[in-house]
C-alpha cells in the first residue's frame, strides 16, 4: 500500500486496517475489559473481607505504587528487549497472578496480606506492558496518524471503563467477586495469544543494534540516559512541571469525588457511580473528536487551553448542587481532558528517539505520577477542616492559575508541534 503523505486527515479506517496495529488495538481492548471490572472488584473484596476503610486505602497504594517506583526501570528493559515479546510475557504473568487471586477466593485462602502481596505483583507487571507498548506504537504507524492511533487507545479504555464499572457491580452483587476477577484473568490470556500475531520486528527498538550478541550499554548506564534525557530537553522539562502542578490539583478533586457525590450534590453511591460514568463518557467522545483533528502544528497551544478549561470546569462543580448539572460539568471534564492527554501523548511519542521511547515515556510518567499520593492526603486534610466543594473550587482555580502563569514562560511547550 502506498505511503499516506504525513498532511492527510487522520483516518480510523486506516489505522484499522494496518494488521500490526489493529492486532495491538484489539488486544488491549479485550485486556482493558477485565481490568475495568477487576478494579470494582478488588476494592469490594478488600472492603467485603476486611470491614477496613483503611485496608481498601492501603490497598489502592498498592496499585499506585507500582507506576512511580516500577515503570522507570520497565522503561529501560522496553528499549533492551523486543517489546512484543515483553506486552506478550506481561499479559501472561498478569493473568496468571489475577488465576491465583481467584483461585484462593475460592478455598477461602485470600488473606489480605497475600492479597496486596499479589496485587503489587499485578501492577508491576503491568508497567511492563505500559512501557512496551507505548513504546511500540510509534513503529506501526505513521507519524500523520499518531493523533487518531492515541485516540483510539483513549477511546477503547474509556468505553470499557464505562461499560465495566457499572458491568462490574452488577456481576459483583449477582455472582460475587469470582467471576469478575476470573474474567479478568481469561482476558490477560486472550490478548496473549492476538500479541503474537504482531511480527517480532515491529518490537524491536529503533535504533538497537541488529546483533544481539555484540557490546551494549549495562542496565545502569541505559537508565541514567533516559533520565539525562529527559533533563536535557527543555521540553520534557516545561510538560514534566505542568503536569506536577496540574496532576497535584486535579488529583485532589479526583479523591474527593465520592464525597462530592454525597455532600455536595446530595446523592448516594449511585450518584458516584454515574458521576464516573460521566467523566468516562465524556473522555469517549473526546478521544472519538480529538482523533479526527489535525492538531499537529498546534499541540501546546491546545494543551494549556485545555488544562485552564478543565481547572474552570471543576471549579464549577465545587458550586454544583443539582446533580444533572453535576453530571453534564463532568462529561465536559472529560472531553476536555481527552483533548489534551492524546495531543500530548502524540507529540511525546514523536519527540523521543524510537531506541528511547519506553525508558524517557516511564520516566516522564513516574514523575508526574509522584505528586498524586501527596494530592491525595492533602485533599482529605482539607475538606475535613473546610468542605469539598471548597477543596473543588480552590483546586480548579489553582490549576487554571497556575497554567496560565506558565503560558508566557514555557514557550517551548506553548508552540510544541510534531
Amino acid at each position: 500500500m502506498a505511503e499516506v503523505p504525513d498532511e492527510s486527515k487522520p483516518s480510523y479506517s486506516a489505522l484499522l486496517k494496518n494488521r500490526p496495529f489493529s492486532h495491538l488495538f484489539v488486544g488491549q481492548l479485550i485486556s482493558q475489559s477485565g481490568d475495568a471490572v477487576f478494579d470494582v472488584a478488588l476494592l469490594w473484596l478488600v472492603l467485603a473481607t476486611t470491614g477496613s476503610t483503611v485496608l481498601v486505602g492501603l490497598t489502592q497504594a498498592a496499585v499506585l505504587v507500582p507506576a512511580v517506583l516500577i515503570s522507570p526501570l520497565a522503561g529501560v528493559y522496553a528499549d533492551r528487549v523486543n517489546r512484543r515479546n515483553i506486552m506478550v510475557v506481561s499479559n501472561l504473568f498478569q493473568g496468571a497472578i489475577t488465576a491465583v487471586v481467584s483461585v484462593l477466593y475460592l478455598l477461602s485462602s485470600l488473606h489480605y496480606a497475600v492479597l496486596i502481596v499479589l496485587v503489587l505483583a499485578l501492577y508491576t507487571g503491568a508497567q511492563f506492558y505500559r512501557a512496551a507498548s507505548g513504546a511500540i506504537m510509534p513503529r506501526m504507524v505513521r507519524k500523520g496518524d499518531l493523533g487518531a492511533a492515541n485516540g483510539l487507545f483513549t477511546l477503547s479504555q474509556s468505553f470499557n471503563q464505562l461499560v465495566g464499572y457499572s458491568a462490574g457491580g452488577i456481576i459483583i452483587y449477582a455472582l460475587g467477586p469470582v467471576v469478575p476477577i476470573t474474567y479478568d484473568s481469561l482476558t490477560f490470556f486472550a490478548a496473549s495469544f492476538i500479541l503474537i500475531l504482531i511480527a517480532k520486528p515491529y518490537g524491536v527498538p529503533r535504533g538497537a543494534s541488529s546483533d544481539p550478541t555484540g557490546p551494549r550499554a549495562s542496565f545502569s548506564v541505559d537508565f541514567k540516559e533516559g533520565i539525562r534525557y529527559v533533563r536535557g530537553n527543555r521540553l520534557f522539562l516545561e510538560i514534566m512541571v505542568l503536569g506536577l502542578l496540574v496532576n497535584f490539583f486535579f488529583t485532589a478533586a479526583s479523591t474527593l469525588l465520592a464525597p462530592y457525590a454525597k455532600f455536595a450534590v446530595h446523592g448516594n453511591a449511585s450518584t458516584y457511580g454515574f458521576l464516573l460514568s460521566a467523566f468516562a463518557l465524556g473522555v469517549v467522545v473526546g478521544s472519538v473528536l480529538i482523533g479526527k483533528v489535525n492538531f499537529r502544528r498546534y499541540v501546546g497551544k491546545l494543551v494549556f487551553f485545555g488544562i485552564m478549561g478543565i481547572g474552570l470546569l471543576i471549579a464549577t462543580a465545587g458550586l454544583v448542587t443539582s446533580i444533572p448539572v453535576a453530571f453534564a460539568d463532568f462529561v465536559a471534564v472529560g472531553v476536555v481532558l481527552a483533548a489534551v492527554n492524546v495531543p500530548i501523548s502524540t507529540v511525546i511519542q514523536a519527540r523521543i528517539p524510537g531506541e528511547m521511547l519506553g525508558r524517557v515515556n516511564t520516566v516522564l510518567g513516574a514523575t508526574l505520577a509522584g505528586a498524586q499520593p501527596v494530592a491525595a492526603v492533602l485533599a482529605g486534610v482539607l475538606a475535613g477542616l473546610t468542605t469539598v466543594s471548597t477543596v473543588f473550587i480552590g483546586s480548579g482555580v489553582a490549576a487554571a492559575g497556575a497554567t496560565l502563569a506558565l503560558y508566557p514562560v514555557f514557550k517551548e511547550l506553548v508552540s510544541a508541534q510534531y
